[in-house]
């Protein structure tokens, strides 16, 4: 009994001093053990994944090594702004090549196992053991370490980017702003389609760029393939290039310009071409009478021509079924220029209901000019306004109120045969003793404008009125002599050529209203 009891209080002194040993000695030995190794774990861990993270961020440094432009728009030579994709593409490359060297470790740390484990097995024991925790340090802690610095590096990116693109956007609308504000665009003189931002020429070495605006090739300045520096703001200086038409490439005559554009419209020897001459002759006249105003025409070869009938007392009858465009470029002291354009297209295109070619200035025109010969059958003339009518239902739209609010000026050409019924003298006449038997105020524009319609219906061309005045809502009346005598009989005599144009011109939609107004 003594013996057992002796037994138990030996046992019981042996665990009490385990216990004390445990608790005083091993306990705080394993604690700072333990410290030790997390904090040589984490340091390890940290050390490899920054190192890993580090090289991988030196390789990718330049993106472009590694960066391929797949994208259609892209030129040979051109790089590709750093947050249109090489950005993203860095912080791949980055991401990716940091994770494989973190791999690379284990490679590493696996042959440093196999050369070290030619000792005893106690020995080998702990080399497991420190290869167990390096591959934990390497493989899980590097991975968190790596998967922190990554996104640290993506978040400073895209916040960079976020500020680019802030800054982009505001730019880009800016630009547009402009565009829109000045009513800019461009008509192209052969498929006649509009552009807002055309082709531009490099004027270095020709290469066209298209979408030459703040992009992905470039923001304030692009680069040429040529190493010429380029603007992509109209405020930049980008309509100083040769511009082209994006649809099919012609030469356009100013990119930088307000439009304003009139279609004439009449049949075969209706006189368009005569009235065009005489116009344009007359028109140019008065703006050098104005002060302030430079222009110029083009093409100048076209204008050579029409001057050269005008001196001469000849006219042509037009052949092109694309219409041609006459225009004049007005400088005004301002910093958008005004391009006015008048559209002469053969008769023998309105002489059926269905034409080869569409017409698609007519889809834009602020407004029209409708030559009536009077001295063509009326139902010629008829046939040639309804035809006219059909192209621009088709082009428009039948149910469309565009076409309706466009102003209308029908000239009465040939006038000067006339000259008893519709010459200027005779209206002013009966103008006179009208408004002194009017009870009312009578303005002579609608005088004018009555006298000639009048003279319409009283020639048979009530249908040619009825139809316009169907189709349209503002319409003006005007009597005409483009030519003033017979034909080939020396220089030209016009009268009355620039007064449906001006009437056209006073309109809100025309840029040049402030100065036909005023003058």
């Amino acid at each position: 009994m003594d013996e057992l009891l002796g037994i138990i209080v030996a046992v019981c002194v042996v665990v009490w001093l385990l216990y004390l040993l445990v608790q005083y000695v091993i306990m705080p030995i394993a604690s700072v053990l333990l410290t030790v190794i997390a904090v040589v774990s984490t340091g390890y861990a940290l050390f490899v994944s920054l190192h890993s993270f580090i090289s991988a961020f030196r390789e990718n440094l330049n993106p472009y090594k590694t960066y391929v432009d797949n994208h259609a728009d892209a030129t040979q030579g051109i790089k590709r702004n750093y947050c249109f994709g090489p950005g993203f593409h860095q912080i791949s490359q980055i991401v990716s090549g940091a994770f494989k060297n973190l791999a690379d470790y284990r490679i590493k740390l696996k042959a440093w196992k196999d050369k070290a484990i030619r000792h005893s097995w106690i020995i080998d024991m702990w080399i497991y053991i420190g290869y167990g925790l390096a591959i934990f340090c390497a493989q899980v802690l590097g991975c968190i370490w790596v998967g922190v610095f990554s996104f640290i590096l993506a978040t400073g990116i895209i916040i960079g980017m976020i500020g680019f693109f802030l800054f982009f956007s505001i730019l880009w609308l800016s630009d547009r702003a402009v565009l829109i504000k000045n009513s800019i665009h461009t008509r192209c003189p052969n498929c006649k389609r509009k552009s807002v931002v055309p082709t531009f020429e490099c004027p270095t070495c020709g290469l066209e760029h298209k979408n030459l605006v703040p992009g992905p090739y470039g923001v304030m300045k692009r680069k040429c393939s040529c190493d010429t520096i380029l603007a992509t703001t109209f405020i930049g200086g980008r309509s100083q290039y040769k511009a082209h038409c994006p649809f099919c490439d012609t030469e356009l005559f100013s990119s930088s310009s307000q439009q304003y554009g009139i279609q004439l419209v009449g049949g075969i020897g209706a006189g368009k071409t005569t009235f065009l001459a005489a116009f344009w002759h007359e028109y140019r006249a008065w703006l050098n009478r104005l002060q302030g105003i430079s222009y110029e025409e083009t093409p100048s070869e076209a204008f050579e021509i029409l001057d050269e009938w005008f001196e001469s007392g000849a006219a042509e009858a037009t052949t092109e079924t694309n219409a041609s465009m006459y225009s004049i470029l007005h400088s005004t002291g301002k910093n958008t220029s005004i391009q006015m354009t008048v559209y002469d297209i053969a008769g023998e295109v309105f002489d059926f209901s269905e034409a080869d070619l569409q017409q698609q200035q007519i889809r834009y025109c602020e407004g029209f000019l409708l030559v009536i010969d009077p001295t063509a059958s009326a139902n010629y003339v008829s046939e040639t306004i309804g035809n006219f009518i059909n192209s621009l239902d088709e082009i428009m739209g039948k149910h469309t109120t565009k076409s309706a609010a466009v102003p209308v000026a029908a000239i009465i050409t040939k006038s000067d045969l006339y000259k008893r019924e519709i010459g200027l003298p005779r209206i002013r006449a009966t103008y006179k003793s009208t408004e002194a038997s009017a009870s009312e105020s009578y303005a002579y524009a609608d005088h004018l404008n009555s006298v000639c319609r009048t003279f319409l219906l009283e020639h048979g061309f009530d249908n040619a009125v009825n139809l316009i005045e169907a189709e349209f809502s503002n319409i003006r009346y005007f009597p005409v002599s483009a030519m003033g005598h017979s034909m080939e009989d020396g220089q030209y005599e016009p009268w009355g050529v620039l007064d449906p144009v001006f009437w056209l011109m006073g309109h809100e939609n025309c840029p040049l209203r402030e100065i036909v107004t005023q003058s």
